[in-house]
């Protein structure tokens, strides 16, 4: 009997999921320029959010207060209030990397005195996922599985983003050494020498590389949350423990945060079904498992927390989350999770005030701008982000790895147009 009512509630759970999800499908957009637009703010407010956070990354923040227009250091009692989220947003700017950082680095940026636009490597994952997408497409080799993208990363270090710049090939074997690892493993080769498993990844931690790699997937299953999680959790090889699930949940956030209408009349009205999906898209039923509480319930509950006790003033949430993670690596999956969701709401979903509370606090600061880029960037559209910026960052994809934005763009509303009625990817 206790069997027969477990399954009986996970039935009832994953067609209440499916029903809502339907729901979401039948509301997205048909018109093609509106969601072009909602996919190009999504990609390139994540480039444009790395290249925000790359040149102070971990960076001293008494070296960071020093710069010409330095992010502000704020002070307990100041409250963040109309006025002082437009100055916020009005702070935002792209730096060169040379004050800080002019040494190229294998994690970072791949230039000297990089200038301003540069991204880091939080980009260069997405370039991998992206160019893996294109030469599936261009060769028909569909369906797209694990093995191609794992494929994709061997591959990337003889591609011509590398081999046309001095210097990049050693800083891309240095980038990749721990991935390929677990690479190698993932594609069947078990000579310990060159290949380990993927639960060694990191020490086993959940990481922000499902962040990093996955989240131009939302494109294609927007407005299908549930296709996009599952996509996510199983081409995410590099994601450990429940850091699978949360990287999974955001990409299916993503999707549905490209067809969610802004004409509310709250911005947190607005916010509502993306945080709604964050919690709901759950069809592994990792939210069933008993005694447990599901990671991305518990990391939106201290978000949620950790914003009220900070009574608006972002000195407070800031000390708050040096607190919460004072013993956690900045980078660990829960870190931008939680920093994202908590300087929006901080933020009363200004998208450009909370970007800029992502960099003030510190830290990891691109990987937390490039993740909240991509959801702000996806719900407003390209042109919350103004013409120099957006031209600024194009340009340096193009001349540093001879990426090209808007041809990812159109790519990837290719790949969602045929996901309707396709199967492009592989779960086997």
């Amino acid at each position: 009997m206790s069997s027969r009512r477990h399954f009986l509630r996970q039935s009832t759970t994953l067609a209440a999921l499916l029903l809502w999800q339907a729901r979401l499908t039948f509301s997205a957009t048909d018109d093609g320029t509106a969601l072009n637009d909602r996919i190009a703010g999504m990609l390139l407010g994540s480039f444009i959010g790395d290249a925000l956070g790359g040149p102070v990354e971990f960076q001293e923040r008494a070296k960071v207060s020093a710069l010409p227009d330095p992010p502000k250091t704020w002070r307990d009692e100041e409250v963040l209030d109309e006025a002082s989220r437009a100055a916020t947003a009005r702070r935002l700017r792209l730096r060169p990397y040379s004050p800080l950082r002019p040494t190229p680095e294998p994690y970072a940026h791949w230039t000297a005195n990089a200038a301003p636009g540069t991204i880091t490597d939080d980009s260069r994952h997405k370039l991998v996922l992206l160019e893996a997408l294109r030469r599936t497409e261009s060769t028909d080799t569909w369906p797209f599985d694990v093995r191609t993208l794992a494929q994709a990363y061997i591959d990337w270090s003889g591609s011509d983003a590398v081999r046309s710049q001095a210097g990049y090939a050693q800083l891309c074997d240095e980038w990749l050494e721990q991935w390929l690892y677990a690479t190698r493993w993932v594609l069947g080769q078990r000579n310990t020498d060159k290949s380990l498993p993927p639960e060694r990844l990191w020490n086993g931690l959940p990481t922000c590389c499902g962040q990093m790699v996955l989240l131009p997937l939302a494109a294609i299953f927007a407005g299908r949350p549930v296709e996009a999680y599952r996509a996510a959790h199983h081409l995410a090889y590099f994601d450990n423990g429940w850091g699978r699930d949360l990287n999974a949940a955001l990409v299916a956030a993503l999707a549905t945060a490209l067809v969610t209408p802004t004409e509310k009349s709250a911005a947190a009205e607005t916010w509502q079904p993306i945080l709604t999906t964050l919690r709901q898209a759950d069809p592994y039923r990792y939210g069933q498992i008993p005694w447990v509480q599901r990671s991305v319930d518990r990391w939106l509950d201290v978000a949620d927390r950790l914003v009220r006790e900070s009574d608006r003033r972002p000195a407070r949430l800031f000390a708050a989350l040096e607190r919460e993670f004072a013993n956690t690596i900045k980078w660990e999956a829960q870190v931008p999770f939680v920093v994202t969701f908590a300087v929006l709401a901080l933020a009363d979903y200004d998208p450009l005030a909370a970007l800029q509370l992502s960099i003030e606090w510190g830290h990891d600061t691109d990987s937390y701008a490039q993740l909240l880029g991509a959801f702000v960037g996806a719900v407003h559209g390209v042109t919350l982000f103004d013409s120099e910026t957006r031209g600024t960052v194009a340009q340096r994809l193009r001349l540093d790895y001879g990426a090209d934005v808007h041809g990812y763009v159109t790519l990837l509303e290719r790949l969602h147009s045929r996901a309707r009625g396709e199967d492009l990817f592989s779960y086997d």
